[in-house]
């Protein structure tokens, strides 16, 4: 199933040329999966900051297509996939919500790993429930 985010592009996530800035993007896919934890019940601070496991972002990719202006209505849809045992990946797309066109797409990959030894780990039973509510069928 697909997780959708929508967000209006603000001025202050432009750059001098009036468009978005590059880093931005990530930002927004990151606000979605925030919101996609929100929505299956997870509790955000103690997730990011409080629980057992950590889950950071090992890899990141983006892929621009379009700009993005301010005032632009953005539509964000995320999937996820469990690769192996303590990580995943997270797949976004980006698109102007009025002309449902594609402007971006970006990819993160995530790694469980114990939040006091720092070593990898499996799936936390809310981590593993989250992933299956928003796979790709």
């Amino acid at each position: 199933m697909t997780f959708m985010y929508d967000r209006t592009i603000k001025f202050d996530d432009t750059d001098a040329a009036g468009v978005v800035y590059f880093a931005n993007v990530l930002r927004f896919c990151h606000e979605a999966y925030e919101a996609s934890l929100a929505a299956h019940g997870v509790d955000l601070p103690t997730f990011f900051g409080g629980g057992a496991i950590a889950v950071p972002i090992v890899h990141a990719a983006a892929e621009f297509r379009r700009p993005l202006r301010c005032g632009d209505r953005v539509g964000i849809d995320l999937v996820a996939e469990a690769s192996e045992d303590g990580a995943f990946e997270i797949r976004y797309t980006l698109r102007v919500a009025t002309a449902d066109k594609v402007t971006a797409t970006a990819t993160t990959r995530h790694v469980c790993i114990n939040a006091t030894t720092r070593q990898r780990c499996g799936f936390s039973p809310e981590l593993r429930d989250w992933l299956r509510q928003w796979a790709e069928p």
